[in-house]
C-alpha cells in the first residue's frame, strides 16, 4: 500500500559560529548516535518552533551561549535508512558568553583549512564540502570590502534609499540617500547607531533632544531611543549600526 515505506523526516538546524576567522565545532556525546563525531552545534526542532528559534535554544542548552541566528547558509537532507533527516545550517553571531561543552564531549574552533583533521556525520561533510566552495568571509556572513558605485541601492520608503556598503559580525555600515522634504517617521530599535552626513542638511530628533545636521556633523542614537528626522535639503549620509541590523544586510 502506498505509504507504507515513508521513512519519517527530522529536521535539525545547525549554527556557523565564527570568530576570528574560526568555526565553532562540538564532538558528539557519549552513547549517542555517532559517538565521537565533530559536528556543528545545533539540534532537533520542535513543534511550532522556526528554525532560527530552535538553533538558539540549541545552542544555548548544548554550550551556554547566547547567539542571535542569522542568514541561512545551506540545507542538507540525508537518509539514514530508517529516517531522513533535513540540516538546517545557519551563520550565527554571537551576542554573549563564551562556549561550554555542557551537552558534547569536547569543543574546538577550528580553521576552515583544518576541516580534514576531523570525522563528521554525512550530513555535516556535505556542509563542509559546500563551505569550500565559498569565500570565507562571505560564508561566515561577512563583507569586508566595498568600491564605490553608484549601483546597489535599494528604496526603504518615498525618496530615500539604501546601500549596504560594509559588514562584519558586530556592525554595519550603511549609505542613505535622501530627497529633500522627506522624513524619517518617529521608531526606535535596539540597534545602537552612530551617524556622519556627507553631504545635505537635515533636521535630527532624538529623544527630547533637536541637532539640525550639516556635512560633516555626526551623531550617536542608543538603542531603544525614539529618534526621527526631517531631511531640509536633498542628503547623504553614512550610519553604523551596531549589533548588525538583519533587515539591511543586503
Amino acid at each position: 500500500m502506498k505509504g507504507q515505506d515513508k521513512k519519517p523526516c527530522l529536521s535539525v538546524t545547525a549554527g556557523l559560529i565564527w570568530k576570528n576567522g574560526k568555526v565553532l565545532i562540538t564532538k558528539r556525546p557519549k552513547e549517542s548516535h555517532l559517538e565521537g563525531f565533530w559536528e556543528f552545534p545545533g539540534g532537533k526542532q520542535e513543534y511550532g518552533e522556526s528554525l532560527r528559534h530552535c538553533l538558539e535554544r540549541e545552542i544555548m542548552e548544548e554550550l551556554g551561549l547566547n547567539v542571535k541566528a542569522g542568514k541561512h547558509f545551506l540545507t542538507v537532507d540525508h537518509d539514514y535508512g530508517s529516517k531522513v533527516v533535513s540540516l538546517h545550517v545557519i551563520n550565527c553571531s554571537i551576542l554573549d558568553g563564551e562556549p561550554q561543552a555542557l551537552q558534547c564531549q569536547e569543543i574546538r574552533w577550528v580553521d576552515p583549512y583544518d576541516f580534514p583533521r576531523f570525522v563528521y556525520p554525512p550530513p555535516d561533510t556535505k556542509v563542509i564540502e559546500a563551505l569550500a566552495h565559498f569565500d570565507k568571509d562571505l560564508v561566515k556572513g561577512y563583507k569586508m570590502f566595498y568600491k564605490r558605485n553608484d549601483k546597489d541601492y535599494r528604496v526603504v520608503s518615498e525618496g530615500m534609499q539604501l546601500k549596504t556598503l560594509v559588514n562584519g559580525e558586530n556592525t554595519i555600515l550603511c549609505e542613505f540617500n535622501m530627497e529633500k522634504g522627506r522624513s524619517v517617521p518617529s521608531h526606535k530599535h535596539p540597534h545602537e547607531q552612530t551617524g556622519y552626513l556627507v553631504s545635505g542638511r537635515m533636521n535630527l530628533i532624538i529623544g527630547d533632544n533637536t541637532f539640525v545636521a550639516g556635512p560633516g556633523d555626526s551623531w550617536c542614537i542608543p538603542g531603544d531611543v525614539e529618534h526621527a528626522a526631517e531631511i531640509l535639503e536633498n542628503s547623504v549620509a553614512v550610519e553604523v549600526f551596531s549589533p548588525v541590523r538583519e533587515d539591511y544586510l543586503p
